[in-house]
């Protein structure tokens, strides 16, 4: 495995042991079964946005579940909208997609930790195609970290990524771990376009301790061919909050008020 060396970026810390590494990558499969709903102000780094659609600069996004989320950019103007409580279910819809045999984290039954972390995730049904950034999807959901299920103990390098550092910290006023990662040989991204551990860097990764989310993603060190990765940046503003239908969908077309006089228009006569 090609690892950088770089400084330490937690003195005093010590090294992570394996129940510490176990906790780490338990947090990062833990993700959709630790929340039914978020509220998050994102950060989109410019080379993912999509300035046509309003999807630049600061958005503040409600997810419920992986079935509807609604964006407004920072001037609270609504910029994209999308559910999947009224799609339709028909039998073409079964037979074409294998995607829906697969169900939602609410209904299947993972192998958890002592404290509650996941293990062994199962195959679970994915945002597919809800987020209106692709990148979104590694950070709302970074089991790429862990893998589905530890490793073999006969495998030397068997996890996706290497810790090399761990600490518990607090980010934006909330408990976090902190990791600094590299990738291992059979780390498979989430999103292809955008790994949380680019391969050939030293990175840091920080997982809400609450919910599971990757709330901040830094590189630290990359070899010269590494492309340069922009830092990925989340704020967590609320979990498991109720949120009504209406909230993601597109407000019905109001009624005529037949109270109000209705304005005719009559023809002009023609001139005989």
């Amino acid at each position: 495995m090609d690892v950088p060396t770089a400084p330490v970026l937690f003195p005093g810390q010590p090294a992570p042991d394996s129940a510490a590494r176990r906790r780490f990558r338990a947090l990062a499969r833990s993700a959709p079964w630790l929340s039914t709903s978020l509220q998050f102000r994102i950060q989109v780094p410019e080379p993912y946005a999509k300035p046509d659609e309003g999807l630049e600069g600061e958005l503040t996004a409600i997810l419920r579940q992986r079935e509807a989320i609604s964006v407004r950019s920072a001037d609270g103007q609504l910029v994209y909208q999308k559910e999947k409580f009224t799609a339709d279910r028909s039998h073409g819809y079964v037979a074409a997609s294998n995607s829906s045999w697969k169900l939602p984290a609410s209904l299947t039954s993972p192998v958890y930790t002592s404290d509650q972390l996941i293990l062994r995730r199962p195959q679970i049904s994915g945002f597919n195609g809800l987020l209106p950034l692709e990148h979104w999807e590694a950070m709302l959901d970074p089991v790429e970290l862990a893998g589905t299920e530890p490793a073999s103990h006969d495998l030397a390098f068997g996890h996706p990524t290497y810790i090399h550092e761990l600490a518990e910290i607090t980010h934006d006023d909330r408990p976090a771990l902190a990791a600094v990662l590299s990738a291992g040989h059979n780390y498979q991204p989430t999103v292809a376009s955008c790994p949380l551990v680019p391969h050939g860097t030293r990175t840091l990764v920080v997982l809400d301790r609450a919910t599971g989310l990757c709330v901040n993603r830094r590189v630290l060190l990359a070899e010269a061919q590494v492309p340069p990765a922009p830092e990925l940046s989340l704020q967590l503003l609320a979990h498991n909050q109720y949120y009504i239908d209406s909230l993601f969908t597109a407000p019905a077309p109001t009624l005529t008020d037949v109270r109000a006089p209705i304005p005719w228009e009559l023809r002009s006569e023609r001139p005989a």
